[in-house]
């Protein structure tokens, strides 16, 4: 094994709180068939004479078919990589394909249900994760799903996934305490746009900032012109530009005051400033290019106006935007996440995308819950720690309704790269108990991850690019939003 494998296996593990040392170098996802008949669950794991548990099962649920393939295909050689990784020889992962249906999923929970799953990790996406709520309450597991709609969380629903509020919180409180006071918002006409509108409103409110202007746009490139026009009062300041040009002309050419003026006006198309000095653009990909273009052409200055974005700004394509240089937006730190994905690559020779990690995290997360444990409590009461846990993508914990609170870094825009200005917090107690430990970091690794030692990898064959937020689906304007 190469000295650059060995150093990125020994970096994972000391960062990752969630990961176990990572002693065995069989293949722990186990066949299906080899799995005995389903039985009562264990009884007496009251006593201490009871007999541990030798098979901790792991249901996952996941669209290995259908359309979303590829994403479920991405998740699964992750969760496979941390169950490797994790070295506890009683955990198996139980693999069932929802094909990307509410009806599919409906019937992989049913056969799971059938092999006595402990836990119940996915389905990805919110439909799925409704049908199958009920059988999992019922039959008393808890699930971690990936969906980013939130109104699916609760009773039994833990999402692990990137919220919407956490990024808006965390950039607006940075902003605000860089002195930022009167804020706005561009947003989509969609179910995305309306709920980051209510988050920011109820955030600016909450700082006792000012709300200075509102303005949706449809979701259609070439419908942007007229909403940008009105937040920025283009033809207000447009017809007072015009008055003043006209003025300045009637004082005739002998004037050299207003022959000055008129050449510092020269290269101006506007007169007076916005009423804000923050704005929130929660937009992504093409169309965020094409609306930074019009806010800049549209007389937002960016030298003036703080220009703020969600977590779908974290993309690589935004260091071809120069109109979102400066930009700020909120993320978990991306050190860990980079050297996994470079992990991933290595090993299943192919790349993952960035929510590869969400499936390796909850794997690791119930490799962490069943550490040193004779039988696996995977209760609300141990999922929801108030403490949190550490995983790739950071600091994390659930609350008692299902929702995450992640601790993100506020990034800046660059040429080049995104700049960390304000670092993702350590710790959810540091300020009250900042000698207190979360999760004990493992101080040992592997001596050896062979290729060999590696599953085949399930390949991706979709050229789809996926966005930050962990799902399409559940992140555009949908029927199961």
């Amino acid at each position: 094994m190469s000295f650059v494998k060995k150093y990125i296996a020994l970096i994972i593990f000391i960062t990752l709180g969630l990961s176990g040392c990572g002693v065995e170098t069989a293949v722990v996802v186990r066949d299906m068939s080899s799995l005995p008949p389903a039985t009562t669950k264990d009884v007496f794991q009251d006593s201490d004479d009871a007999i541990p548990r030798h098979q901790i099962r792991l249901g996952i649920l996941l669209p290995l078919s259908g359309p979303d393939a590829a994403i479920g295909r991405a998740l699964l050689n992750s969760a496979t990589l941390a169950l490797f990784d994790a070295g506890d020889k009683r955990l198996t992962l139980l693999p069932h394909d929802t094909g990307g249906t509410a009806e599919g999923a409906a019937n992989a929970m049913t056969a799971l249900l059938l092999q006595n799953p402990d836990l119940v990790i996915g389905p990805v996406f919110s439909h799925a994760i409704t049908a199958i709520k009920a059988m999992a309450e019922e039959a008393g597991i808890n699930i971690i799903g990936f969906s980013s709609d939130y109104t699916v969380a609760g009773d039994g629903v833990f999402l692990l996934n990137f919220p919407l509020e956490e990024q808006i919180e965390r950039v607006i409180r940075y902003t605000s305490d860089q002195g930022y006071a009167r804020f706005a918002a561009l947003v989509p006409e969609t179910t995305y746009g309306t709920r980051a509108l209510e988050i920011f409103a109820s955030n600016v409110r909450h700082l006792d900032r000012e709300l200075a202007a509102m303005e949706f746009y449809p979701a259609e490139s070439g419908k942007l012109v007229g909403p940008v026009k009105n937040i920025a009062r283009y033809n207000e300041r447009r017809k007072r530009y015009n008055r003043e040009i006209d003025f300045l002309e009637g004082l005739g050419e002998d004037d050299d005051f207003a022959q000055e003026m008129l050449n510092e006006l020269k290269n101006e198309e506007t007169i007076g400033d916005v009423k804000f000095d923050a704005i929130l653009l929660p937009e992504g990909g093409a169309m965020l290019t094409t609306l930074a273009a019009w806010v800049s052409y549209y007389e937002i200055d960016p030298g003036k106006v703080k220009l703020l974005g969600t977590g779908l700004w974290d993309d690589e394509m935004l260091f071809l935007e120069p109109q979102l240089y400066g930009g700020w937006f909120a993320a978990p730190d991306h050190h860990a996440a980079t050297l996994f994905l470079q992990r991933y690559r290595q090993i299943y020779s192919q790349g993952g995308p960035r929510l590869a990690t969400l499936a390796y995290d909850a794997v690791a997360l119930a490799a962490t819950l069943v550490r040193q444990e004779k039988f696996p409590d995977f209760s609300t009461e141990q999922i929801t720690n108030e403490n949190g846990f550490s995983g790739i993508e950071g600091l994390f914990r659930f609350s008692a309704d299902g929702q995450i609170e992640r601790g993100l870094a506020v990034y800046e825009v660059g040429a080049k790269s995104f700049a960390i200005i304000d670092p993702a917090p350590k710790s959810f107690v540091e300020r009250d108990m900042p000698e207190s430990i979360m999760v004990t970091e493992s101080e040992s690794v592997s001596e050896d991850y062979s290729a060999a030692a590696f599953p085949e990898p399930l390949p991706l064959n979709d050229g789809r690019p996926f966005p930050y937020n962990p799902t399409q689906e559940d992140v555009a304007e949908k029927n199961d939003q």
